[in-house]
């Protein structure tokens, strides 16, 4: 017993290993059948919601391709734009709030808004710690909302010795942006850490991670450098 604790408080699915994509509603073609439409708000109204503290309300609902439940959070915080995606991006500085995160790195910038990263998870002892690439991109849509969607690129380099690679990995930020200062955070995520963790213990452990990554990205989103960032080229602010 004292072991499947230790794995519950660990794992907190270092789901948010975080950033973003899922093919998700704000970008199916116009050409969309009515029967794919029906579909999507049938998705969409399958969150149920998990835990909530503050103004932090996470949500999930079961994985049709997987049995590891998707998480979806949503917030509101107090930030520029800018603020926001210059943390996102400073991918050195996830340790600092991502859970369980133990190292960062940026291993290709393609441009402002596209780039490679690469993140270490620290795991319980008995279970190997994790490993994820990811391709990342953000943009702004012309009601002013900011995207961020990542997926995990598996092959981008060399598996490293005693990790395990995290294979599937789909993530979406959506932000948006009002008058009094105020973003609006949507976010959703689903993954799968590999190897042979039962899924029934990950789905207990799901929203830990993403509640504790949240509450940290908010506190730490404040900081001068974030708030005070040089302007992004592909961000408009309110």
């Amino acid at each position: 017993m004292k072991v499947l604790i230790t794995v519950l408080y660990c794992l907190g699915l270092s789901s948010i290993v975080w950033q973003q994509p899922t093919v998700s509603y704000p970008f199916l073609p116009f050409a969309s059948s009515h029967f794919q439409l029906q579909n999507l708000n049938a998705r969409m109204s399958d969150w149920k919601l998990s835990l909530s503290k503050g103004n932090i309300n996470i949500y999930t609902r079961p994985n049709p391709d997987s049995g590891i439940k998707e998480v979806r959070i949503t917030t509101e915080i107090k930030s520029t734009l800018t603020g926001l995606m210059t943390i996102l991006g400073d991918v050195q500085g996830y340790t600092d709030w991502v859970y369980k995160c133990s190292a960062s790195k940026r291993l290709k910038t393609i441009s402002e808004q596209e780039f490679y990263y690469y993140t270490q998870t620290d795991m319980p002892f008995i279970i190997k710690d994790r490993d994820l690439v990811v391709h990342s991109k953000q943009w702004q849509d012309p009601n002013g909302v900011v995207h961020s969607r990542s997926s995990a690129v598996p092959n981008f380099i060399p598996a490293i010795d005693n990790m395990v690679r995290v294979k599937y990995f789909e993530s979406n930020w959506k932000i948006t942006p009002y008058d009094d200062g105020t973003l609006t955070i949507d976010y959703t995520v689903k993954t799968d850490p590999g190897g042979n963790i039962p899924v029934w213990i990950i789905n207990l452990a799901v929203t830990k991670g993403p509640l504790n990554t949240m509450e940290k990205l908010i506190e730490n989103v404040q900081q001068e450098k974030y708030q005070k960032a040089e302007n992004l080229g592909y961000i408009k602010e309110k």
